[in-house]
């Protein structure tokens, strides 16, 4: 997120107040002429009468904290002019929104039966903090007063504004947790909070969900509001272990309540804890690592470390060809797909390239397929090296987002899978591709031993080696694998000439995997523990 933008509102108290009071009290119906006013103050064209899309400017209000604070009642009608003006003479050379967006965005708020103040309050840890019980039947009115005071808020609006039925209940008497996690963020870290989401639904633990909203467009926005507060005594921060646990919580907008135990599932793929990430501890109870590796990497931090292997489940999808994805129907597919921002080195998908052309000649019938999103324009040395590579290779490189179901759809029509990654925390997609009964080939090394043997897959063997350079967030000096080439061609060749012993393998693995990856399970580990916190256990 970028900060840092004050001098953004020096105009908005040059507002015109024609426009103000069109905007403010007339409520929605006739805000096209007010905002007309100020694009044409702005010397831009008119509204087109084009529709929106409330999504997108609903995205840009979660990601500007700056904004957010110089506007506290945005969302309202006596704020929402303001937030237009900010956008037409500021924000929209900053976002990929449209005025159009803007509109549609506060319409939607205006719809509501609280004209939009739930919203802001629920992005507003300053009104958190003063008023924790204002999103309830008891303390919705004292807080309107004090909007209505605070604020010079005068009008119909404020008085007539009622508390949401989704706020009208309280807690339940089971046990609750709080979940703060990358759920909108199209990533693995998005998938293991929706894991560890399923997993407590599975053993019926009762959940409030907060969403830390990342400056990355990649996929559509899912529909739940993710703006949960702190409900239960317990919290779990879901994160990689590169954010800080109060910078979590400011970026999602949410006010920590005193009191609360945290628990942190922190992503992590070295055997060492980063320098700048040694004092993380002081701001968790405990941890739940999703692997044995990252347990023992956690450690040092000196809390309880409990390990709980993260469920996976897969998404629904659409069984397609090989041929819809430009594959080879005639050929025997290895596939490897991986994010650029996971950093080329620690995915080696050029080894893997090397691998391959040292098992077959050109003119066999087998190819080698890598799925990565295309980042150009954050790594173009990167991206150029990898380009080449597989060029050179005669590898098919798919470079285009796909959605969720597709790539599970493209796994599905491989042949079989192979990663000869340096290092995992957990290693997702080794997971979903013995889910889906394919032959797997790995890197003997990481995380993803707590899921792969011997027995049920095929793992490459590997010599530990230190990391040459800084990677952020992967330093110097670190210890990562550098797994055998050699060895990796050898299995490829072996998953192809004999198909038997491979199916065996790949049902072993299957079969493994569903019981390892049960949402159930891990969830009864989860709520084990949140009743032993309830008790007072904390080891």
């Amino acid at each position: 997120m970028v900060l840092g933008y004050a001098n953004v509102f020096s105009t908005l108290p040059r507002i015109g107040r024609r426009v103000r009071r069109a905007f403010g009290r007339a409520g929605l119906a006739d805000e096209t002429a007010a905002v007309n006013a100020t694009l044409a103050a702005q010397g831009l064209p008119p509204l087109d009468g084009t529709d929106g899309e409330a999504t997108v400017a609903e995205r840009l209000y979660e990601l500007r904290d700056d904004v957010r604070a110089a506007i506290p009642l945005a969302t309202t009608p006596a704020g929402r002019m303001a937030f237009v003006n900010w956008f037409v003479t500021s924000g929209r050379h900053q976002s990929g929104a449209a005025v159009a967006d803007v509109l549609a965005f506060l319409r939607r708020q205006d719809a509501t039966p609280d004209r939009g103040l739930a919203t802001a309050f629920l992005w507003n840890p300053v009104w958190q903090a003063r008023h924790p019980r204002a999103l309830t039947p008891g303390g919705w009115a004292a807080f309107k007063a004090w909007v209505g005071a605070e604020y010079g808020v005068r009008g119909w609006w404020l008085r007539r504004a009622a508390l949401p039925p989704r706020f009208g209940g309280v807690p339940g008497t089971g046990l609750g947790v709080n979940v703060l996690g990358m759920f909108r963020y199209t990533s693995g870290l998005q998938q293991n909070a929706v894991a560890v989401v399923d997993a407590l639904t599975a053993a019926g633990v009762g959940t409030s969900l907060r969403d830390i909203p990342m400056p990355f467009d990649r996929g559509a926005r899912r529909p739940e509001p993710f703006d949960g507060l702190e409900r239960f005594p317990v919290t779990v921060i879901d994160t990689g272990l590169d954010m800080p646990v109060p910078e979590a919580y400011r970026i999602a907008g949410l006010y920590p309540q005193p009191g609360v135990y945290r628990v942190a599932v922190w992503s992590w793929e070295l055997e060492q804890l980063p320098a700048d990430c040694v004092d993380r501890g002081a701001d968790v109870d405990e941890i739940w690592a999703p692997t044995t590796f990252i347990a023992d990497a956690m450690r040092p931090y000196g809390k309880p470390v409990h390990t709980i292997l993260t469920p996976v489940q897969l998404a629904p999808f659409t069984p397609r060809s090989k041929a819809y994805f430009g594959l080879d129907p005639a050929k025997f597919t290895f596939l490897f797909t991986f994010d650029m921002n996971s950093r080329l080195a620690r995915k080696n998908p050029l080894a893997l390239i090397r691998a391959f052309r040292l098992a077959f000649h050109p003119g066999e019938p087998v190819e080698l397929a890598l799925k990565v999103s295309p980042q150009d324009r954050f790594f173009p040395d990167w991206w150029a090296e990898l380009r080449g590579a597989a060029a050179a290779g005669g590898v098919k490189l798919i470079d285009r987002s796909l959605p969720r179901g597709d790539v599970l759809s493209l796994m599905n029509a491989a042949d079989a899978y192979v990663s000869l990654h340096r290092s995992e925390g957990v290693g997702l997609t080794m997971a979903e591709a013995m889910l889906l009964g394919k032959p797997t080939i790995a890197t003997g090394y990481s995380g993803n031993l707590d899921f792969m043997t011997p027995d049920n897959s095929f793992l490459v063997n590997y010599e530990p080696t230190t990391i040459a350079e800084d990677i952020p967030p992967y330093p110097k000096g670190c210890v990562w694998a550098e797994p055998s080439v050699g060895h990796a061609a050898e299995l490829m060749r072996r998953v192809v000439d004999h198909p038997e012993e491979t199916r065996r393998t790949a049902a072993r693995g299957q079969a493994d995997a569903r019981r390892l990856f049960d949402p159930l399970t891990a969830g009864r580990k989860m709520a084990a523990r949140l009743a032993a916190i309830r008790d007072g256990g904390r080891a």
